[in-house]
């Protein structure tokens, strides 16, 4: 580890745990804010809960610049993802009020080059992912070789239109941004304004927001912190483009914000109360979000859960190098938000810990970290080199239960091939790295040292490539459907 990430760690293990207001003594929020940041590995995030009217804890954590070590504070802005999502949904539950359009209208009255294959898909479907409509970042190649390409809308559309439908409309719920590219695509249309445009003046400035800008290209966000993953054991900046997805997924703001934001809505200054509840009421399908977890609903733009007995509701996501987490328990007046600058579920992390801190639960069992993988770089020879080169495509082998369904059409391309002497692999829109041989005849890669590449041969060929995922935590495997060099590597693009 370099010495910036063991500033990090040692910052965040031994930030000071004063007493806050409105809080018993123990256990302390910010010591657990810590430890949980610590134990996920974050550089930096910025923690608000509050209770009533009272700030029970409001600070920042590490790093918001690693390389300049310019710590958090607590306006520190932060690429949202996750928390924003709601707000889409009010965006469109504005136009239902203003009678623009309808819960149960065809999608495709107000999108009708969107290739609907014959189903029917309703707006009140897109907001509560009932919509069958394939989630485009589930796909693999379509997305993540494209994941530092700017798109227009209509670019973010052509990812998932035309793929096949996961499931009949209204008949299962699965996890779906395509259906939210769909929705701000109808807000525009509607309003005649841009998406950023629109939710600037019906929705941040309603709310009274300072910090928070939609951030693209074309903007210079002040005070935003840099993004990071992990790698190896330690960080390197994640570069992937927030304008190569949905414009909704392209705002910037800090915790004092998004808690003035959520203000904002339970006191109908963005919708009416009656319209606020339907949000967080779940219906159909969406009643069985997850057959792991009976208590988990979702309404229109709204995940619904519990900590134990108390309902929680609000969103939580990563994208970009970045983590966040905004989630309300309305019988107990309590709103906890956190932002991070790291990929990860990290921010829900620290916001469940502290959840049931403030409401007197017993604390959830934290899981050991995984022992560090210690990669091996035997010699391998020229023409162990040759056999292995070639483009491979790689599928999910079985989709498990911890899936979202859009996962089944998943397919992610890499290639192997000589450089210089050295055996290198290469996935579909990113840098090449060394393949690692090990002791088993396996291989590694440092970005992702548990995971192993092994090849199956026919005649001294390599004829299949397959991948123990720990992301996935099932295997990819695929054939080799041609050679190694730049050409065929880069016709398999989407």
């Amino acid at each position: 580890m370099n010495a910036p990430c063991r500033m990090v760690v040692a910052l965040l293990a031994l930030v000071p745990a004063g007493p806050l207001a409105g809080q018993a003594p123990r256990p302390r929020l910010d010591s657990i804010a810590a430890a949980v940041l610590a134990r996920e590995h974050v550089v930096g995030a910025a923690v608000l809960v509050r209770r009533g009217a009272d700030v029970l804890l409001q600070r920042g954590y590490g790093f918001a610049d690693l390389g300049l070590e310019a710590p958090v504070g607590s306006e520190t802005v932060f690429h949202v993802v996750g928390p924003m999502l709601p707000f889409t949904g009010v965006a469109v539950l504005q136009l239902v009020e203003q009678r623009k359009l309808s819960l149960d209208d065809d999608v495709a009255r107000y999108i009708p080059e969107f290739p609907m294959q014959g189903h029917r898909v309703t707006i009140r479907q897109l907001l509560n992912h009932t919509s069958g409509i394939v989630d485009y970042h589930y796909l693999g190649d379509p997305i993540d070789a494209t994941s530092r390409q700017p798109k227009a809308l209509d670019e973010v559309m052509a990812l998932y239109a035309g793929k096949q439908w996961v499931n009949e409309p209204g008949t299962r719920w699965d996890w779906s941004i395509s259906g939210f590219q769909l929705l701000v695509t109808i807000v525009e249309r509607l309003s005649g304004q841009s998406f950023g445009e629109y939710a600037r003046q019906h929705i941040f400035e309603p709310a009274g927001l300072r910090s928070t800008t939609y951030c693209d290209d074309f903007s210079l966000v002040h005070n935003l912190s840099h993004a990071y993953r992990r790698f190896e054991s330690g960080f390197v900046p994640a570069n992937e483009n927030d304008m190569a997805y949905n414009a909704d997924l392209r705002f910037c703001s800090t915790v004092g914000d998004l808690d003035r934001l959520w203000a904002a809505l339970r006191a109908g200054r963005l919708i009416r109360a009656e319209t606020f509840q339907q949000m967080q009421t779940a219906e159909g399908a969406a009643i069985h979000m997850s057959a792991q977890d009976s208590l988990a609903h979702y309404g229109l733009a709204l995940t619904i859960n519990h900590e134990d007995a108390h309902v929680r509701i609000g969103q939580h996501g990563s994208l970009f190098g970045y983590s966040g987490s905004l989630y309300a328990f309305p019988g107990d007046d309590l709103t906890i938000v956190v932002l991070s600058n790291t990929e990860g579920q990290n921010a829900y992390a620290v916001t469940r810990a502290l959840a049931r801190a403030v409401l007197g639960l017993s604390p959830l069992p934290v899981v050991a970290p995984g022992a560090e993988s210690h990669l091996a770089d035997a010699a391998v020879t020229p023409e162990e080199r040759s056999s292995l080169n070639g483009t491979y495509v790689l599928k999910l082998d079985r989709l498990n239960p911890g899936l979202h369904d859009s996962y089944a059409q998943y397919r992610r391309t890499y290639r192997v091939f000589d450089e210089n002497g050295r055996l290198m692999i290469q996935t579909l829109g990113e840098g090449p790295e060394r393949l690692l041989k090990q002791d088993d005849g396996s291989f590694g890669v440092r970005s992702a040292p548990r995971s192993r590449f092994t090849f199956e041969k026919a005649q001294g060929k390599a004829v299949k490539l397959l991948m123990d995922s720990q992301g996935f935590g099932v295997p990819l495997s695929g054939a080799r459907v041609g050679d190694g060099d730049p050409v065929t590597f880069h016709l398999q693009r989407p």
